[in-house]
């Protein structure tokens, strides 16, 4: 009897760009949340956002709610959240 192994790993090429930096801290932090527009999203956003806020000193949050799973935030969605929040999160909550 032969066993073939198939490895299903792959090497994902790099893109070369490089990740935002992460905070040092969440104390006072404005976390950005991301819905993808499934039915559950927000609420798992809302409910992470909450345990950030108890446990890590963030300040609040802001919420941003995609039309549908297959398009991206709207330019201002994504500029506001530049501008304003330290970092994001985005869920898929089907």
């Amino acid at each position: 009897m032969t066993i073939t192994l198939v490895d299903p790993t792959l090497t994902i090429p790099s893109s070369g760009a490089a990740r935002a930096p992460r905070p040092d801290s969440l104390e006072g932090a404005v976390i950005g949340l991301v819905s993808n527009g499934k039915t559950h999203a927000p609420g798992i956003l809302q409910r992470v956002a909450q345990n950030l806020i108890d446990l890590h000193g963030a300040r609040d949050s802001v919420l941003v709610m995609k039309p549908t799973a297959n398009l991206p935030a709207s330019p201002e969605d994504v500029e506001s959240l530049a501008a304003d929040v330290s970092a994001i999160i985005a869920a898929i909550g089907d």
